[in-house]
């Protein structure tokens, strides 16, 4: 064994790139590229076993202690003995030749440290440059698609209306110089089709992991799940998240047994940091996660406390059934549907009875009920919340999934806001990489009126998950309730620029574009929509206010009574009966059918009698009501139902007070009330709501404050912005 060590190598930290090259039986070590050749071959060699392998070598068959390692290999963080041994196991699997001899011997020495020593009959290396020049570089294969749009993503992010595009790029200026990272989606290679959700889920859980780092930047699953469902080049994908580091992976589950194939990338050069293959049983799959998610943080040099440390590497369950019913709930509620939901918790429940110690599942069954609960007054979901949000608390009150859910309990169900808004923070500086908390940051804020801080709290998002839709439709939304429909609606062309074709996006954006009165726009994206986004309901609030702001009342009847005669889901929904007939009336009013309005009215007060009377009332039914009792003329009955909606618990925060003022000014305008509907609007427009002046302009429900001169100087005066 040859040897010529720089001077400072034997008592400094290791840096690879000062280090020469040199042979260690029939093996060429050039450390500075992290690379090993053996005949003509290259192997990657992950840096960090490389640091751990100059220490050695260096050390000249003398024994070096764990101490010296940490203090020379990791800085003298905190490291675990995992993450040793692990290192030693990489040595020894690259020490092995194949067949049955080993080039060199990594000797454990029981509570001392390690030994290095050259194998025994095996020969030198010679011409290391010259096998170093021949050596193939590892080449990815099958590169995942971004079709070129790093330049529209920047280009995207100029047209935010809150200033993200500056930082963004400064950003991805730095990728290269601190730790960053993006799980792309695992593929799925196993048989069984019922066992997709598996490798989203372990996807989903390694990110979690990898989140609660703190010097570790993560993207979220949502952008990278995005960013690889188009064509280009792994270079291409990292540069559109803005990380330095992909994961890649597959997973192939058969019966109870599963195998994990991942490999980190440096994107930029396509070098292979990191390569590993597990095959475990099920009950064991949690160690896998453990494993990715530290090998990563080592890998990537990424700093961590000892309270992250432990975070990664907790064993949540010792029942793989329990588990798997738990990353079952993890992509079921992931859909937001309520199919999905009501899966969720079912799974949930059978987690629970089968390891009643399962912290994690507790947290996330409390979070996915608070959910629920929010829009159940009838205290049963709620209480059941309560009651699971009390076992992940008695079981691990400090586990940052057990408070989120806390946090998710004060705000749903207590709806304590500003309780909420003090725990989300303090999980924000231990957990600052969580979009889920940033997002709900904002959505407290909002409800609490501070909306320069909620949109702060996007772009902390954005950042984290830059081709999320929903960053981007919360950014929107919350610019125009604070009156500044000019931003939102550049916001949402940025949107367009990512998803030119997707129904959501392009409501959202018509919205907007008839909040600034530009009706030609919002015609020629309505016109984009396939069928299938009216006949589900989902245009129908955009459709209404299209006909009714071009005062098109002929053609805008036709079109509601054949949504009404086509679409089966107003036969059974009540709440979109509702909104139907309530949309089918107000145009035969503006049409002169005053008999054939009152009969869409009283269809649509029918239709929502059993929820709007009752004690636990869903506060949308609370708004139809008082809108179809006031087209009937009923105005004791009108004034109950929007006196309710007002007073109601909903009400009580920035969002949803927003919609209880417009419900009662449409009201009182229904009714003829002027003095009062005036009130409410010059209360819309100073106050946060989605009400602009250029709706008023063209709303027909306003047409009897018409020439009133108190209303036309509101409209002259236009909306306040809030800050």
């Amino acid at each position: 064994m040859t040897r010529d060590l720089p001077p400072q190598a034997r008592h400094e930290s290791v840096r690879l790139s000062a280090e020469r090259d040199f042979t260690l039986g029939d093996l060429e070590i050039h450390p500075s590229v992290s690379e090993a050749i053996r005949g003509g071959r290259a192997e990657h060699v992950e840096p960090r076993v490389m640091q751990v392998l100059v220490v050695l070598v260096g050390a000249a068959g003398a024994v070096v202690s764990r101490e010296e390692l940490v203090r020379r290999c990791w800085d003298g963080r905190l490291v675990g003995e995992a993450a040793i041994n692990r290192c030693m196991s990489r040595l020894r699997a690259l020490a092995d030749r194949g067949d049955g001899t080993r080039s060199f011997q990594v000797e454990t020495i029981a509570r001392v440290g390690y030994r290095l020593q050259p194998q025994a009959g095996v020969a030198q290396a010679d011409g290391a440059a010259d096998a170093l020049s021949a050596a193939p570089r590892g080449k990815r294969f099958a590169p995942l698609a971004i079709a070129g749009l790093a330049i529209v993503l920047i280009a995207t992010l100029a047209a935010l209306g809150y200033g993200f595009a500056s930082r963004t790029r400064s950003a991805r200026a730095d990728v290269a110089h601190e730790p960053s990272i993006a799980v792309l989606p695992f593929k799925d290679l196993s048989a069984d089709a019922d066992a997709a959700y598996f490798a989203a889920a372990i996807q989903d859980e390694i990110l979690t992991r990898l989140a609660k780092i703190g010097s570790l930047k993560v993207i979220s699953r949502t952008s990278a799940v995005e960013a690889a469902s188009s064509p280009g080049t792994l270079a291409e994908i990292a540069h559109r998240l803005g990380v330095a580091n992909v994961l890649e992976g597959s997973v192939q589950r058969a019966g109870d047994t599963v195998r994990v194939n991942v490999q980190l990338i440096r994107a930029a050069t396509d070098d292979h940091l990191w390569a590993e293959a597990y095959d475990r049983p099920l009950d064991d799959v949690l160690s896998v996660e453990n494993d990715i998610a530290g090998s990563i943080v080592t890998v990537l040099a990424a700093k961590i406390t000892p309270g992250e440390s432990l975070a990664i590497s907790a064993r949540p369950t010792t029942s793989g059934k329990a588990y798997d019913l738990y990353l079952h709930a993890l992509v079921w509620y992931g859909t937001k549907q309520s199919k999905g939901v009501e899966d969720a918790v079912a799974a949930l429940e059978q987690a629970v009875a089968l390891d009643p110690k399962f912290a994690l599942a507790w947290a996330l069954l409390a979070r996915v009920r608070a959910n629920i609960a929010f829009g159940d007054d009838n205290g049963a979901m709620a209480e059941s919340t309560r009651q699971a949000l009390d076992r992940a608390m008695a079981l691990a009150p400090d586990l940052a999934e057990v408070q989120v859910a806390h946090a998710h309990y004060k705000h749903y169900v207590e709806r304590d806001y500003q309780g909420a808004e003090s725990e989300l923070k303090a999980l924000h500086a231990r957990w600052p990489n969580n979009t889920e908390v940033l997002q709900s940051l904002a959505f407290v804020a909002r409800r609490l009126g501070h909306w320069q801080e909620a949109l702060a709290y996007l772009r902390q998002a954005q950042a984290l998950d830059p081709l999320s839709r929903t960053n981007f439709g919360l950014a929107a939304e919350t610019l125009v309730y604070a009156h500044r429909p000019a931003e939102a609606a550049r916001t949402l062309a940025g949107m367009r620029a990512i998803w030119s074709s997707d129904p959501d996006v392009i409501v959202c954006e018509a919205d907007k574009l008839q909040a600034l009165g530009e009706l030609d726009r919002a015609d020629a994206d309505l016109r984009l929509l396939p069928a299938s986004a009216d006949a589900d309901g989902d245009t129908l609030v955009q459709r209404r206010a299209q006909y009714a702001y071009r005062r098109q009342f002929t053609e805008g009847l036709a079109w509601f009574e054949a949504l009404r005669a086509s679409s089966p889901v107003y036969a059974w929904d009540p709440l979109r009966r509702a909104r139907l007939e309530l949309s089918i009336g107000d145009f035969r009013r503006w049409s002169g059918d005053a008999a054939g309005a009152r009969e869409s009215y009283q269809a649509a007060a029918d239709a929502l009698r059993a929820n709007a009377d009752s004690v636990h009332a869903e506060f949308e039914a609370l708004m139809l009501s008082a809108i179809a009792y006031a087209g009937l003329g009923d105005r004791q009955s009108a004034m109950r139902y929007a006196s309710r909606l007002a007073d109601g618990p909903l009400a009580a925060d920035g969002m949803n007070g927003a919609i209880a003022k417009e419900s009662m000014a449409r009201t009182l305008a229904r009714l003829d009330d002027r003095d009062g509907a005036i009130a409410a609007v010059d209360r819309l427009l100073n106050e946060p709501s989605d009400m602009t002046a250029e709706r008023l302009r063209l709303e027909p429900d306003f047409d009897a404050l018409r020439g009133d001169s108190r209303f036309e100087r509101l409209l002259a005066e236009g909306t306040t912005p809030l800050d």
